[in-house]
């Protein structure tokens, strides 16, 4: 037996002896009714487990032989792309720190509002066009959320429409002239108005639905009762649009019943029975033709016709 293989049976004999006798104290616990604690006899394990593996380690050393560790601990590394990820989000949450700074220092010196109104009073109403109703609103684009977009939501006698002025620029010197944000809709059937939320679920908002797109602008809560008003309005006109398009459909439906009825009846042949009184170029006249078409489709001679007579008018097809 070599004496490599002589200190492992050894070790194993020594962590043997050591288990027993952490069983044996743990019996006379129990034999003393629970008396002593079980973390004592673990504490014991770990007492002789450390003394026998230092003893072990000694004798090991003066004999010039090591044992490699039957049990080794793997130190598990962290992958790249866990790290790049990190570094990514610690930027991002920088940039969103920076820019919620610049933007809650940059104030709005001017009054969005008014620049609305004389806006839509002076370049934006048609000739002739009413307001019906009027609510202020504001909007949170993506690109630049910590800022408001100040408009108005007009509903007009003709249309629907916002107007709307983007914040200006942070990092802009001087006021220049307001770019303004501008959509409007028709008083349709295809256009909807309903009832929502924005920013996140806090503000109230009035959401817009149409072919071209939607559009979702919340409501101060002060002017909410405005925007109720408007909304009535908007469903009062859309009422009316819906009764029109009902009728206008009946209208098309007798519409062509009638070019039906009309294609049935050019089919059949028409005939007509003399009365007294009648002559031939009344009869033409009355039923739309020509006195030669008569005459050549019943075989008058000149024109003479008699009383009872039944003429040929039109051919069918």
């Amino acid at each position: 037996m070599s004496r490599l293989a002589r200190r492992e049976s050894e070790l194993i004999e020594s962590r043997t002896r050591g288990v027993e006798q952490c069983c044996t104290v743990m019996r006379r616990g129990i034999r003393n009714n629970g008396t002593e604690l079980p973390f004592t006899a673990a504490r014991h394990l770990i007492r002789m487990a450390t003394t026998a593996s230092s003893a072990d380690g000694e004798q090991s050393e003066r004999d010039g032989t090591g044992l490699r560790p039957l049990l080794r601990r793997t130190r598990r590394s962290v992958p790249n792309g866990v790290w790049y990820a990190l570094a990514a989000l610690g930027f991002a949450v920088v940039v969103f720190l920076v820019q919620l700074a610049l933007y809650s220092r940059r104030r709005e010196p001017r009054d969005a509002r008014a620049i609305v109104e004389r806006e839509l009073a002076t370049n934006t109403l048609r000739p002739g066009e009413r307001i019906v109703r009027s609510v202020p609103v504001f909007r949170r684009i993506g690109a630049d959320y910590f800022r408001r977009t100040l408009g108005l939501l007009v509903l007009t006698d003709r249309r629907l429409l916002y107007l709307g002025v983007p914040p200006r620029d942070i990092t802009g010197a001087s006021d220049g002239p307001p770019a303004f944000d501008q959509r409007e809709f028709p008083i349709d059937t295809m256009v909807t108005v309903r009832s929502s939320f924005a920013v996140l679920g806090l503000a109230r908002a009035i959401k817009i639905q149409s072919p071209e797109g939607d559009l979702k602008l919340a409501i101060p809560s002060a002017s909410w009762p405005r925007a109720q008003l408007m909304r009535q309005s908007w469903d009062t006109r859309h009422k009316k649009l819906n009764a029109l398009g009902v009728w206008a459909g009946r209208v098309r439906e007798a519409r062509a019943d009638l070019q039906r009825h009309l294609a049935e009846y050019r089919k059949q042949p028409v005939y007509h029975v003399v009365r007294p009184g009648d002559a031939i170029s009344g009869i033409a006249s009355w039923y739309e033709t020509s006195v030669d078409s008569i005459a050549q489709l019943n075989g008058i001679v000149g024109n003479k016709i008699k009383v009872g007579q039944r003429l040929l008018i039109r051919q069918g097809s």
